[in-house]
Parts: C-alpha cells; structure tokens; sequence
C-alpha cells in the first residue's frame, strides 16, 4: 500500500540555560512510497539534525504524518515502520553474519513470528544485498561495503516502509559506493521511502528521485530548506551541472562556497530562479 510521509517542520530549538537557539526551520514537503531521496546541504545546515527530527528521535515544532499517523503523537503505533542505519556501524564483531541478522529478526520482528520464518527471512534479506556467501563469516572480516551492507540488512529484517541512512557511503570507494546506492535503489523500488545524507552525490545522482537541500541562512544561523525536486530541476535551480556544485553555491565562502545560501532561500520560496531574480 502505497503512503505519503508529510513533512512539517515549523521549528526545532536547543535550549542551553535560557538561551533558545533554533537549528532548523520551515522546512515542508512530502515523500511518497518508492523514492529515493538524497539530503544535501552546506557545512552544519542541519542534515542529520533534520534526520533526527523526522524519525522523531529529536522531535520539532511541526508534524510528521506517515500513512495518516502522526509519528510525534503515535509513535509507538509507527516506529516499527521505521529503519535507521547510523554513520557508524552498531555491530558486534566476533558474530557470525548470520547470527547477526537472526538476532535482529528476533529483536525486530513480531513475537508470533516463529523461528523458521525468521531464518528464511534472514536468509531472503542476505540474499537481496549479496552476502549470502558471507553468511558464515565473522562481521570483523568483511570488508567495509559488506558491513554496511550488513548493518542495512539489520534493518531492513523487519521490513519497514521508511528507511533513513546517514552518509551509507563514507569510506567506500567509487565502486563500493555506487553498489551501494544501487541496493538503495532497488528497496526504494520495493515501494519504501528511502532517505540518506552522502557526501559524494554526483557518482550516484541518476539512481535519485528527489534532491533536499537544506541551507543555513546568514541572518540567523539557522537551516532552512532552499531546495526539493528532481536532480534536474536543482541543476537548473543552482545554475550548475553538478550537485557538488549545488551545495557549493550554499556554503559559506570561508568555507569553500559561494555564500549565496540566502538569496537561494529567498528565491526558493518566492518560487523563482536567480536568473529570474537577477534579471
């Protein structure tokens, strides 16, 4: 059954004594089952806070509705639809591959789901993301694009409808990367909303629906969303033929950049090109 996950954040603040600080704001558009979904954006505009707000491990003044539940107000009711696979692998070493996923299927999967169906299950995922030859082995010898391969089958076990992954790729290579981005693909396929943060988008580009780009605004240091739609239409947004580029022109020039992150914001919600706005 095919769900729309609706994003609407108005705010999200940190409050350090009596200073409110807000790293996140106006940031609404939805995502709709089977799109693969890339989070840009400059130096500390709020990528993987904006992750954390969505999933609700950092709730922000706004909604998020997946499948008519708001993920805020019924999280326990959404959660289980919900896979996660951090920066860093969370993975015990000394296991066995298989064991690994047989204990995420206990861990994540109902409780009237027997044993025989949790090893097929396992089996079935490990297939799907070409471990099934590793499935003996222990996690310490695989190398760097199984693992995480691995810790996206950990999640991947209990078959969720929304699937978040913060930089998949960091350490691959260009090979390992684009294999990787490649599996993304064909879960997405498989009628999930698939989201991630990477640092190296043009290797992947073509493999993406839809493009965030989240940009942190000079006035008031805080990320706001500059940018949603294809890769095509952010090239022709950002004037430039790369999404390398796109996040230049949002950074800040101390940082590389070319420091325009508030004139995009500005034409972004007047719905309008800078050529059009510089015209």
């Amino acid at each position: 059954m095919a769900k729309t996950l609706q994003i609407r954040i108005a705010e999200r603040v940190v409050r350090r004594g009596f200073k409110k600080t807000a790293l996140l704001r106006n940031i609404n558009f939805d995502l709709h089952s089977g799109e693969l979904v890339m989070i840009l954006g400059g130096s500390g505009a709020g990528k993987t806070t904006f992750l954390n707000a969505v999933m609700g491990y950092e709730k922000a003044k706004g909604q998020i509705i997946y499948g008519g539940l708001d993920l805020y107000r019924d999280y326990e009711m959404v959660r289980h639809e919900i896979g996660y696979v951090p920066q860093q692998d969370l993975l015990r070493l000394k296991d066995n591959v298989l064991d690994t996923l047989l204990n995420a299927a206990e861990m994540r999967m109902p409780v009237a789901v027997g044993p025989e169906e949790r090893f097929r299950r396992a089996v079935a995922v490990l297939a799907r993301l070409g471990l099934e030859r590793e499935m003996d082995q222990q996690v310490i010898k695989l190398s760097g694009g199984q693992r995480k391969r691995l810790s996206i089958a950990v999640e991947l076990i209990s078959d969720p409808g929304l699937f978040f992954l913060d930089e998949p790729d960091s350490g691959l290579d260009g090979i390992m990367a684009r294999s990787l981005h490649t599996v993304l693909r064909g879960i997405a396929d498989q009628g999930k909303i698939v989201v991630t943060i990477t640092h190296a988008p043009d290797r992947v580009a073509e493999l993406y629906d839809k493009v965030v780009v989240l940009a942190k605004s000079r006035l008031d240091n805080c990320g706001t969303l500059v940018f949603y739609g294809s890769p095509a239409q952010a090239f022709d947004f950002f004037e430039t033929n790369s999404l390398e580029g796109v996040v230049r022109r949002v950074n800040r020039q101390d940082e590389g950049g070319d420091g325009l992150a508030d004139e995009y914001i500005l034409c972004y919600a007047a719905g309008k090109t800078m050529g059009m706005a510089w015209s």
